[in-house]
């Protein structure tokens, strides 16, 4: 029995041994993983929006993606996707720009109009996230006249861009579901109003300054539907404005990243889908429906004052 212990207490310190190696090495492997989740503080694109056009010289368009990172050297991927890959695709690649302590990597998206329309490009890492709407225009304008001939014109599920400048109008869109893309909110302002004849119309990148009579942007029909993006809403009776509220008529509305300033009141429709990242500024009633008027979305009805 001695002869067996002696032989089978060193084996079994070696075993315990290769063991509590293992386990250590396996928690050094998870130590030395990155959580992107955790590292990753913010992502940016270098554009937020883009046109394109189908067939064209600029069919395509290349994104850049920044990210600020907590820990230097962190592997990180960037993901891209398109809201609307019939619209136009994007597909993502990573390379490094410089030599030594100097280098960098570089995310790039590149995205490739299909067919007339929108989409959102969006470039994640973690938890973190940026967009960019991209227009695959059916006509790109960059003076008053021209918008105003482009909405008179523009058909059914059509898309107008916007270039950067100041416009003088106010327009009235006789096809439905269409898009109006401008190039910012800071470098494209409309002096006037939005009117749609219906169906799921969408407003990004610019800034429309109405009268205190007018709507700003308003869409017409029980079936209307609007998304506001990136916009910002000065002066108006109504921001944006679905029609009168009555039980049944099924209007909707969706806002991102907007502004509503000087406005009677902001948001006029049944149904409210999204609100992310809205500012009100001087804004007496916030919302209302069929139940009437809020100073605050959620709040309690009230009677309007004016």
């Amino acid at each position: 029995m001695n002869a067996r212990k002696k032989i089978f207490l060193p084996l079994l310190v070696a075993v315990l041994a290769l063991v509590a190696f293992a386990f250590a090495a396996c928690n050094n492997g998870q130590q030395d993983e990155t959580d992107p989740a955790e590292v990753v503080s913010s992502v940016a694109l270098d554009k937020t929006s883009a046109f394109l056009e189908v067939g064209e010289e600029n069919a395509s368009v290349t994104l850049t993606a920044s990210l600020t990172v907590s820990e230097e050297g962190a592997d990180v991927e960037v993901t891209w996707t398109s809201s609307n890959a019939s619209v136009a695709s994007v597909s993502g690649s990573t390379s490094t720009a410089g030599e030594g302590d100097d280098a960098v990597t570089v995310y790039t998206g590149t995205v490739t109009a299909a067919a007339n329309g929108f989409t959102v490009i969006t470039a994640s890492a973690g938890n973190k996230s940026a967009t960019c709407v991209v227009a695959v225009a059916d006509a790109i304008v960059s003076d008053t006249q021209q918008l105003t001939e482009a909405a008179a014109s523009v058909q059914e599920g059509g898309v107008i861009a916007l270039q950067a400048g100041t416009y003088e109008a106010e327009l009235s869109v006789a096809a439905r579901s269409v898009s109006l893309v401008g190039a910012g909110e800071e470098s494209v302002t409309l002096n006037g109003s939005v009117a749609f004849s219906g169906g799921s119309c969408f407003v990004s990148g610019m800034t429309v300054s109405a009268t205190e009579e007018a709507s700003a942007v308003s869409v017409a029909g029980d079936d209307a539907q609007l998304t506001l993006r990136r916009v910002s809403i000065v002066g108006g009776r109504y921001g944006a404005d679905l029609g009168a509220p009555a039980e049944g008529r099924g209007t909707s509305l969706s806002v991102y990243d907007c502004t509503f300033r000087g406005v009677w009141c902001a948001i006029r429709a049944d149904t409210l889908a999204s609100l992310l990242r809205v500012s009100f500024q001087d804004v007496t009633y916030q919302f209302c429906d069929a139940a009437g008027y809020y100073t605050a979305i959620g709040g309690s009805a009230v009677t309007p004052s004016a």
